[in-house]
């Protein structure tokens, strides 16, 4: 009786040890999926050398590489708001730190970040390559601020020189009105400020609606008129920190470039003097 019970435990241990070790071998033979669907993923993206984002380093074909990511802005390039030759000067090359300084010591936005990734083709070989941005919400708009002493010592007047009136004013480049304008002076105080031309490479600006790509660029112009209103008319030369009195709504990086505008076009309606009374 003894033996036959040794037997049979000895028999249920044997068969409890096989069937542990057929279990075992099963789960460390059975693939990984999901490690191999990211991998997947990943090695779906196509590789390139910077020697092949070279080759587009023009217009017609525009590549850029940031965070290790190769994008190829070719189509995005009439649509951005700075002259052709900003944007172009870093085709074909390692873009990165232009990316995250736009000029003024600002990077690009978040919800610019999530644009860019439309245009992506790739990534860098040996480069490890960011993951999507994420939109935030937009910024709060700040405050203008500024000393006001210097743009009337370029303008050389006192508060008071101009005439109260209404004014029009324009900037024109390359034989095209870009901007034109219209404000009041009230005791030297902007009043009621309005475009009356807002063109660049033959897109009327004014005729774009919430819709358009390029409407965040009609926003910024209504923006540095909104700030204006009210103010002496010396505070147009805050507009050359145009970052102090526009938000970065879209990731555009011409403020400053069409703050400057403004600035000619105003200059150019107190130049002129007063249009009516």
């Amino acid at each position: 009786m003894t033996s036959n019970r040794i037997a049979y435990t000895s028999l249920v241990a044997f068969v409890s040890v096989v069937l542990t070790l057929v279990v075992v071998n099963l789960v460390q033979g059975s693939p990984d999926t999901s490690s191999a669907s990211a991998g997947g993923s990943a090695s779906d993206e196509a590789v390139y050398r910077l020697d092949q984002v070279a080759e587009h380093n023009h217009a017609g074909s525009c590549w850029k590489v940031i965070d290790g990511v190769v994008y190829d802005l070719t189509e995005y390039l009439p649509n951005h708001p700075t002259e052709e030759e900003v944007f172009t000067r870093w085709c074909g090359k390692e873009a990165t730190l232009a990316w995250l300084d736009k000029g003024n010591g600002r990077p690009h936005s978040p919800r610019a970040a999530a644009r860019l990734e439309n245009y992506r083709i790739g990534v860098i070989e040996g480069g490890s390559p960011a993951p999507a941005p994420a939109v935030s919400a937009v910024p709060s708009p700040k405050p203008v601020t500024g000393d006001d002493n210097q743009g009337r010592m370029i303008l050389g007047l006192a508060p008071g020189n101009y005439l109260d009136g209404t004014y029009r004013g324009n900037f024109i480049d390359r034989g095209q009105n870009q901007v034109g304008l219209q404000f009041r002076l009230e005791a030297g105080r902007i009043k009621g400020m309005s475009y009356r031309q807002l063109f660049y490479r033959d897109q009327d600006y004014l005729k774009l609606d919430d819709t358009a790509d390029l409407y965040p660029v009609l926003r910024q112009y209504q923006q540095l008129a909104e700030r204006l209103e009210g103010e002496p008319v010396e505070a147009i030369f805050r507009l050359y920190q145009a970052e102090n009195v526009v938000d970065d709504i879209d990731g555009y990086s011409g403020a400053t470039l069409r703050g400057a505008k403004v600035i000619s076009a105003f200059r150019d309606g107190l130049n002129r003097g007063v249009y009516s009374w």
